[in-house]
């Protein structure tokens, strides 16, 4: 049970899963002293932990909190820009339309340095290569509302890929892992592809194929009735995938072949590590046959090791309940990072 006696407390939502986490500061260097981790079926846990947080006298407490989201309309893309077409006020709107689909009127959008992570002023800097990050507004503001309903006032709020990929960064600078690592996040409607490396983000694209898209191959490979069928089968953790699996990623196997096929003939660097951050609890089944369709290995995350490097120590009770490559992502919302080259903080 988390307690609201801690000085800092950190909370990720996503579709999956929820994470909590209380600790002694809400940066490095701290002690995490009680660990949170719910499937998004137990919703009604998850509230009763937080209204206990909240628990006193008279007029409700919220939780201040720093939360991490994985907003359906996230998007991150990897572009440039043309410093001489900056004094047109429509410039960075139009390219964010025409080449990513992105509306600005419609979405919070926040330009990073891509090797370093950190927010880019157009007026004082420049850098060519650049990210485009963000989410709808509509969106991240019913996100929001719905953190207040449950208790918690938001401190700060960030999109979960973002610290994950600002700590798989730092990992592989502190691990010394010189070669590319694919890091694929896989929800219901949508996948993102990353490659990383020590340098930063290197490849960044959203595709349409995630859980939800297997369920009409299930259902043909299997011959059921109907779709809600197949989803049940789908869900219950009954079949044996071994036969199955690669059939069912087949769409989202051809994107990331051929992500990693161009990325790898542009720079000449093979990517022989797969990292995923994100996949619904009873589908270990996707990794494995991610790993033996692309003919690469896991990246095995030294979690104890990496938090130590962090100045973030874990209490002997929550060191026993996590799981390196499992919870590594949530564990990123703590860290601070900064590239080799620079004393930029990014985040």
């Amino acid at each position: 049970m988390l307690s609201s006696k801690r000085k800092g407390f950190f909370f990720e939502a996503s579709e999956f899963s929820y994470y909590g986490a209380t600790a002694t500061a809400f940066e490095p260097p701290l002690t995490v002293h009680e660990f949170m981790l719910l499937p998004a079926s137990e919703e009604k846990q998850m509230l009763s932990i937080i209204e206990g947080m909240g628990s006193g006298k008279g007029k409700r407490r919220m939780v201040q909190g720093n939360c991490s989201l994985y907003p359906e309309s996230r998007f991150i893309c990897r572009g440039t820009i043309d410093s001489k077409k900056l004094k047109d006020p429509s410039y960075l709107s139009d390219k964010l339309k025409s080449e990513f689909q992105v509306n600005s009127e419609k979405n919070a959008v926040r330009l990073l340095h891509p090797d370093l992570g950190t927010e880019v002023d157009l007026e004082n800097s420049f850098t060519r290569n650049i990210l485009y990050c963000g989410s709808e507004t509509e969106e991240l503001s019913t996100l929001q509302n719905r953190l207040i309903e449950i208790g918690i006032y938001p401190r700060s709020m960030e999109i979960g890929s973002l610290s994950c990929l600002g700590g798989l960064i730092d990992y592989l600078n502190w691990k010394n892992i010189t070669t590319p690592v694919l890091s694929v996040e896989i929800q219901g409607n949508f996948s993102h592809i990353f490659i990383v490396s020590q340098k930063g983000l290197l490849l960044a694209k959203k595709v349409g194929h995630g859980i939800n898209s297997m369920i009409p191959m299930l259902q043909k490979e299997l011959g059921l009735e109907d779709a809600e069928a197949a989803k049940k089968l789908l869900f219950s953790q009954t079949l044996d995938f071994e036969d199955i699996g690669q059939r069912l990623l087949r769409k989202l196997m051809h994107e990331l072949q051929a992500s990693t096929g161009f990325f790898e003939v542009q720079t000449g660097v093979s990517v022989t590590m797969c990292f995923a951050p994100i996949i619904p609890e009873g589908f270990g089944w996707i990794l494995e046959s991610l790993l033996g369709s692309l003919g690469v290995d896991t990246l095995e995350i030294d979690l104890a090791g990496w938090l130590e490097h962090q100045e973030i120590l874990l209490s002997e009770e929550v060191a026993s309940q996590v799981d390196g490559n499992r919870d590594f992502r949530f564990f990123t919302s703590l860290g601070k990072y900064s590239s080799r080259e620079s004393n930029e903080d990014s985040t």
